[in-house]
């Protein structure tokens, strides 16, 4: 007969059902403050150790999910491990996170590391795939899951988004207001999902009969600073009157150069973005934006990665996730009359920058 202390004996000690004794365990949110504090004191005096699930035991497994983001700080990766975590909270796994920057040779390290049999599969979130890495994986034989992945080109199962259909909605939410100068700031180059989102903003042109301006089209890397840099250089030389951006962080720095350079959003220069990070919402005026469900995008690939796991058979390899355009205060019909490229004075720079 086992010594071991139980959840039971411990929902016992702290007064509490053994449900709740296991969220405030495993970091679920709904105990109070006061509640997590008896269950924690109740797990201490009695000396409980968590302990993996028969199921994972008898099968040979972890119990741990391995999850390689791009960074643990930008919003964008940061909702789609929520994701992720809300739907390990219903699984007797638990999540080992590892950054890589979207760095090749990180992502192969990171890789080869959690194949030795730390991990019982990966999800990867904006992954590089670089042929090292795939070869890591199907050497080692690791279920694996990529989520919005750089290329999708790649045998893996994945979740993506409507990238294309996303980016044409929004650019037909423009034209349909009365825009016909509309500048588009790209994300990376080399990203499938920036190529995509630029072709749906040129048919939805094309479509509509009106000709693209290339000088209105430029690149950037999905940060507010260049976001602000770009959006003042378009705005002193070419002077469009609505502007669409591969991300919500260049949007967010579109707006404040906008500003910055005398005019108004969405009067003078009306702004769209791409993601809806909770920064959208918060900023004045609200961002009209293309949503992509990054949570949901994360709570799939979890689903889709246990299945993997538990011997399950998926339904579909690649799972695209639909997009909706949410339009809020940074767009509105052109103004009659704008002054022309130059007249305006320099635009300031910002005193600060969020890239995050």
């Amino acid at each position: 007969m086992s010594d071991r202390v139980t959840i039971s004996q411990v929902a016992e000690e702290a007064g509490v059902s053994a449900m709740t004794v296991s969220n405030v365990l495993n970091g679920r949110p709904g105990a109070s403050e006061e509640t997590r504090r008896r269950v924690l004191d109740a797990a201490e005096r009695l000396g409980y150790q968590p302990n993996l699930s028969a199921r994972n035991l008898k099968a040979g497994r972890t119990g741990l999910i391995g999850v390689m983001t791009l960074d643990l700080t930008g919003q964008y990766g940061l909702e789609i491990v929520r994701g992720i975590a809300d739907e390990l909270a219903s699984d007797e796994r638990e999540m080992l996170i590892s950054a890589t920057y979207q760095e090749a040779v990180r992502e192969l390290e990171r890789t080869q590391f959690l194949a030795r049999g730390l991990v019982d599969g990966v999800l990867m979130v904006a992954p590089a795939l670089e042929d090292a890495t795939l070869e890591a994986l199907r050497r080692k034989n690791l279920p694996c899951v990529v989520i919005d992945p750089r290329r999708t080109d790649a045998s893996l199962p994945r979740v993506t988004v409507d990238n294309y259909g996303g980016t044409r909605q929004a650019a037909e939410h423009l034209l349909e207001l009365g825009h016909t100068r509309i500048a588009y700031i790209k994300g990376i180059a080399d990203l499938e999902s920036s190529e995509l989102r630029y072709k749906g903003f040129h048919d939805a042109l094309r479509l509509a009969g009106v000709d693209l301006d290339e000088r209105l089209v430029a690149e950037s890397d999905f940060t507010y600073t260049q976001g602000f840099r770009i959006t003042s250089a378009l705005i002193a030389e070419h002077r469009p009157t609505a502007l669409m951006a591969g991300g919500d962080l260049i949007a967010l720095g579109a707006v404040d150069a906008a500003r910055a350079c005398g005019l108004r959003v969405p009067d003078d220069l009306s702004v769209v973005g791409f993601d809806d990070l909770p920064q959208a919402a918060q900023t004045f005026p609200a961002l009209t934006t293309v949503r992509q469900p990054l949570h949901d995008m994360g709570k799939l690939g979890t689903r889709m990665l246990l299945s993997l796991i538990d011997g399950r058979p998926l339904l579909m390899e690649n799972m695209q996730m639909p997009t909706d355009l949410i339009v809020r205060g940074t767009t509105a019909p052109p103004a009659d009359a704008l002054p022309a490229a130059g007249e305006e004075d320099e635009c300031a720079t910002p005193s600060h920058g969020d890239d995050q």
